[in-house]
């Protein structure tokens, strides 16, 4: 969805992989994709 946006590819560090998935298990259970969008975010910036 981001590149196709126009935003480049996105890589989830291994190293940010718990995080990761604590955020979508959060957007998936809670349907709450705040902590996820923040996650995405923080990649797209570095």
């Amino acid at each position: 969805m981001l590149a196709s946006g126009g935003y480049a590819w996105t890589i989830i560090p291994v190293e940010l992989r718990n995080e990761y998935l604590s955020a979508l298990e959060q957007a998936s259970v809670d349907q709450d994709i705040s902590e996820f969008t923040k996650f995405l975010a923080k990649l797209i910036r570095n």
